[in-house]
């Protein structure tokens, strides 16, 4: 059971310093920058950079893990 308290610990770190980004980004909401991403479906520069810092923090404590994304898709190892 400790893996899994080890990796939760390491995945709550990863969403604070993603948030971190997100609310500086949504602090300042009339320059945020958005783009479609298909009909009825958008994607702003907030969510890419908040989705990359996650990425790179999980990617820091578990290189070896596979890794499904919503923007970005899905990377294995």
């Amino acid at each position: 059971m400790q893996s899994i308290s080890a990796n939760l610990n390491i995945m709550i770190k990863a969403a604070e310093k993603a948030s971190r980004a997100l609310i500086r980004d949504f602090g300042e909401i009339e320059k945020l920058q958005v783009s479609i991403k298909g009909p009825t479906d958008f994607v702003s520069n907030a969510d890419l950079k908040a989705e990359k810092i996650i990425i790179e923090e999980l990617k820091k404590a578990r290189p070896y893990y596979s890794i499904i994304s919503e923007e970005d898709g899905s990377e294995t190892k």
